[in-house]
């Protein structure tokens, strides 16, 4: 009997213990399945928690994490937004209200976030009251070096007078002198190459205005690589430019080289357009003004979309200086304007102007611009510009086919990162497999891109191919373990699980 009893309580022992065990598990999972569909209900809290604690750092996490899954709560984004406002206004933060001020969701905390940055606009300018750093933008964007000192060289400087080049040495010196940028001349390859060119008094003429000089950024897979200044030498009658013309030429042009990509519309600043046509007759030495000097200064503080290093220190982001991007669009088609009457026989302001047309869906209106840039391009790497533009255009208003013909003629002068991405978002329209083909290629060529690997993660999941898409998911956080918290992956959490 005692036997008997013994036993049967084992049994019932090793019952509860799996009673107890399955129990657990039950709770865990329900916990974990209220977790994912109540997360952003629980973040928010989390947040706010931390916010009457004032650790604002904390909250602002938490907040992140509950709008990342969807929060669409006005209370918690007002208090988001006072957090960023009364903490340090750091690059990141400025970003984040940015963010908030022109998310679809406009409510008080939208209205709170524009508002804080306009009057933090207001006091930049204030500080630089007289500059033009609206004119800044390349292509939209804002570029500039983020790692000095820029070394510059001269390549085609063989029968070029010395004076010449003690000119072109005096301009560069004269903006090293304002403290912002440093800069070592060198032999070999730099950042900035000054060239020589034989005269076009076909590209040079209109009128009695003409070119000395243009300067061409040099921009491969989002990198600036350099910065290419090409000086002419005389006039369209055959004589040679004075000494005070060729300073007065490269400081305008050092300005270009150094990431201000438009033009001043006052005649006293050195990035005035027709400055050299000016100085042809009254042959005076240039001096640069408060608004170069002051529009200099904004220029490197602000934060680049284009630079020579990932890292670069900056204090203020664009949106901050430049306004929204309706304003910037409408400075850039102004200076696109001015550009092609002073110079129109360049193609660079019919390529701004395509810009800023298409900024506004004036797509008949762009290609018709960036024809009329391609029937002046004078160089492959222009062409290269104007095809990948024309095959965004085309594009936009589903005109594939022709928008792949201009892919091919880009990729023809170049292959490059950016025409296999485009290729790939057309023919996503046209093609689920050939677009497939090209993202599988953007994963394998550029494995650390986050975007490739979840785009063609989506097309897999479209199919219902859910096991290559976790292979590839989880492919990209072991080969990025830092990701692992990235919210991109936040839709993909059972994926994963």
């Amino acid at each position: 009997m005692v036997r008997k009893y013994q036993i049967s309580n084992a049994d019932n022992r090793f019952a509860w213990g799996k009673i107890s065990f399955y129990t657990i598990l039950l709770i865990f999972l329900s916990g974990s399945l209220y977790f994912y569909t109540n997360s952003d209900y629980i973040y928010a809290q989390v947040g706010n928690w931390y916010y009457k604690q004032n650790e604002i750092t904390k909250a602002q996490y938490f907040y992140e994490k509950s709008f990342q899954e969807g929060n669409q709560d006005t209370t918690i984004r007002e208090n988001y937004v006072n957090s960023i406002i009364n903490s340090p206004l750091t690059v990141k933060s400025q970003e984040k209200l940015a963010t908030i001020a022109e998310d679809k969701i406009q409510d008080r905390s939208s209205f709170e976030a524009k508002e804080f940055l306009y009057n933090l606009k207001r006091e930049i300018h204030r500080q630089y009251p007289d500059n033009y750093i609206k004119q800044a933008p390349f292509n939209q964007k804002i570029i500039r070096w983020g790692k000095f000192p820029i070394t510059y060289t001269y390549k085609n400087e063989d029968n070029i007078p010395d004076n010449y080049i003690q000119e072109i040495d005096k301009a560069f010196s004269e903006w090293e002198k304002l403290g912002v940028v440093l800069f070592t001349k060198t032999e070999g390859d730099a950042d900035i190459v000054v060239n020589f060119k034989n005269n076009k008094t076909e590209e040079m003429e209109y009128g009695r205005k003409y070119v000395a000089a243009y300067t061409e950024p040099i921009v491969i897979n989002s990198k600036l690589k350099r910065m290419d200044i090409n000086f002419y030498l005389q006039d369209p009658e055959g004589n040679l430019f004075s000494l005070n013309q060729i300073y007065n030429t490269s400081l305008h042009e050092i300005f270009h080289a150094l990431g201000f990509m438009g033009h001043s519309f006052d005649t006293n600043n050195i990035m005035y357009l027709a400055k050299d046509n000016n100085t042809l007759v009254n042959d005076s030495r240039a001096t640069l003004t408060e608004a170069d000097i002051n529009t200099l200064k904004l220029l490197y503080k602000i934060k680049p979309d284009i630079s020579n290093t990932k890292d670069v220190d900056s204090e203020y982001i664009s949106y901050l200086v430049l306004g929204d991007n309706e304003e910037v669009n409408q400075s850039k088609a102004r200076e696109a304007k001015n550009y092609i009457y002073h110079a129109p026989t360049l193609p660079s302001g019919y390529i701004d102007l395509a810009e800023s047309l298409v900024a506004e869906k004036r797509y008949p209106e762009a290609i018709k611009n960036l024809e009329k840039a391609l029937t002046l391009a004078d160089s492959d790497e222009m062409r290269h510009i104007i095809y990948y533009n024309l095959a965004v255009v085309y594009h936009y208003i589903n005109h594939n086919s022709l928008a792949l013909d201009y892919i091919k003629k880009a990729t023809e002068i170049q292959d490059n990162e950016e025409l296999h991405f485009l290729k790939a978002e057309i023919l996503l329209s046209i093609n689920r497999k050939e677009a497939e083909k090209e993202y599988a290629y953007l994963v394998k060529t550029y494995p650390n891109n986050i975007d490739y690997t979840i785009r063609l993660s989506n097309l897999y999941l479209k199919d219902k191919r859910y096991l290559q898409a976790r292979k590839l998911l989880k492919i990209y956080l072991r080969n990025n373990p830092q990701e692992k918290n990235n919210p991109r992956f936040s839709p993909y959490k059972m994926l994963l699980f």
